[in-house]
């Protein structure tokens, strides 16, 4: 006797027999099918393609097209593009289809290095620093004046012959050499020079008491630091020109003005009305005076300026050598420094500099006078 199945057996092979069953009957159709898609991929006869296009269609291929056309519709479309291919032009009064920054393959043509820049000597540099040590000396040379007088090392009177003396003889000085060079300098007139000069001596003996009181509730470390200060603008505003002989100008205004400042504040910390007058006179024709004489002799010749100058630098180490041994030292090694040091610094920098010109610089404009 055979076993009996169990339920589940029996189920799943009633499945498997009815899934079998829809097998064979769906396999007819899946024939037809592709019996159908044969048909449709099948070449078609002429006259039946002819029957299906729709009425008005000619069979005749369309006209072939140039390679210019489609570059003429796009002009049309955007009229922009025919002008895009126009050269661009160096113009700002013109519109132009390009960005504001634009530029083309000739822009870096035209670059300039280092077109203008000057080659120094180092002598003629060295000729040039020595306006600079004379001021520089000359300030030097005042302080110690003042710092004699405040000691009482130098008396008023002495101070006061001493500088009128030599102001008589920088004006002898200045028409025996115009005459005898033959430069064009402006004589002096005798009359109204001292004319000048008694009223100003008058009026300013007259402030001295004044001046001297003037300070009296400041105290004497302000002074100082104000007085180096002033000195300190003057020295900055010269003029160290040598064209100008005749009168003060800007900004050698300012640097006089700094100059005269500076003085006062010294000669209120004197104890005389004499010693006032007597400094501010000198300081006046010190500041005021000598400097334009001293363009006067670099101005006639160069070796006179270069003699005047290292006589101020020796003047100025003396007196400065009686007072303060290391002030002195201090200005000897700056006065070297600046007179051969800072020459040689400016040529060594030179090479480094790079200055370039080019098409991106403003217009310079070249004016062509005509005199009949």
């Amino acid at each position: 006797m055979p076993p009996r199945l169990s339920v589940p057996f029996r189920n799943r092979r009633r499945d498997a027999a009815a899934a079998a069953a829809a097998e064979s009957q769906l396999a007819p159709l899946g024939t037809l099918q592709e019996a159908d898609d044969d048909d449709a991929t099948a070449p078609r006869p002429a006259a039946a393609a002819r029957a299906d296009r729709p009425p008005g269609h000619s069979d005749r291929p369309p006209p072939a097209q140039s390679s210019d056309q489609p570059a003429a519709a796009a002009d049309r479309r955007d009229p922009g593009a025919a002008r895009a291919r126009r050269p661009w032009r160096r113009l700002l009064y013109i519109q132009q289809d390009y960005a504001d920054d634009y530029v083309d393959s000739t822009f870096l043509r035209e670059l300039q290095k280092n077109a203008n820049v000057r080659m120094y000597d180092y002598s003629a540099v060295v000729m040039q620093t020595t306006v600079v040590s004379q001021h520089i000396s000359s300030i030097m040379v005042f302080i110690a004046v003042f710092i004699n007088l405040y000691r009482g090392a130098l008396t008023a009177s002495t101070l006061l012959w001493c500088s009128s003396a030599a102001t008589a003889v920088g004006v002898a000085a200045w028409d025996v050499l115009g005459a005898a060079l033959h430069t064009p300098v402006e004589r002096i007139a005798r009359p109204r020079l001292i004319k000048g000069a008694v009223l100003f001596a008058l009026l300013l003996f007259g402030l001295s008491p004044i001046l001297r009181t003037l300070t009296e509730d400041t105290s004497s470390d302000t002074i100082w630091a104000m007085t180096v200060f002033f000195f300190c603008v003057n020295l900055a505003f010269h003029d160290y020109s040598t064209g100008n002989l005749t009168n003060i100008r800007f900004p050698g205004s300012v640097s006089l003005n700094a100059a005269v400042l500076a003085s006062v504040l010294l000669a209120s910390q004197l104890d005389s009305n004499l010693s006032v007058f007597a400094f501010l006179s000198f300081a006046l024709q010190w500041f005021a005076l000598f400097p334009i004489f001293r363009r006067y002799l670099k101005r006639i010749s160069a070796a006179t300026s270069v003699a005047a100058t290292v006589a101020l630098a020796l003047v100025a180490a003396a007196m400065f050598a009686s007072i303060l041994r290391a002030v002195a030292m201090l200005f000897v090694a700056c006065t070297l420094f600046i007179t051969f040091g800072c020459p040689l610094w400016l040529i060594w920098v030179q090479r480094y500099k790079n200055e370039i010109h080019g098409p991106w610089d403003e217009a310079r404009p070249v004016v062509h006078g005509y005199f009949g």
